[in-house]
């Protein structure tokens, strides 16, 4: 009984059993590769075109270099109020950037000491 005590804490107040809970992660990691190599396809083959981007269909490996705006195209737009905002605000300046670094430390320790009274 003295071994089982040594790998299990009792009367400490708190769930703390490394051991479980380390049997716990090898059996998940144990069981989710089982599940994936039964369930997930097995055709992918790393010296195939499946690995090489897609370029609206064009298969020669001429001009990948596709912009960020237009690979990130759909984002921009469904964010575009939030970025013509921040692109205004935006003046370049390291002072007001410090400065607003400051204002929210500032807040954060004004609520991490208004939490602690």
């Amino acid at each position: 009984m003295d071994f089982l005590n040594r790998f299990i804490a009792q009367n400490t107040g708190i769930l703390w059993y490394p051991s479980l809970l380390l049997g716990i992660l090898i059996i998940l990691v144990i069981v989710l590769t089982v599940w994936g190599r039964l369930f997930f396809r097995r055709d992918y083959n790393k010296n195939s075109p499946q690995v090489k981007p897609f370029n609206s269909g064009n298969l020669e490996e001429i001009d990948y270099n596709i912009a960020s705006s237009n690979l990130f195209w759909g984002f921009r737009k469904a964010l575009e109020s939030y970025y013509a905002v921040m692109i205004s605000s935006h003046s370049g300046d390291l002072n007001d950037y410090l400065k607003w670094l400051a204002i929210s430390i500032a807040i954060c320790f004004l609520l991490i000491a208004g939490g602690l009274l």
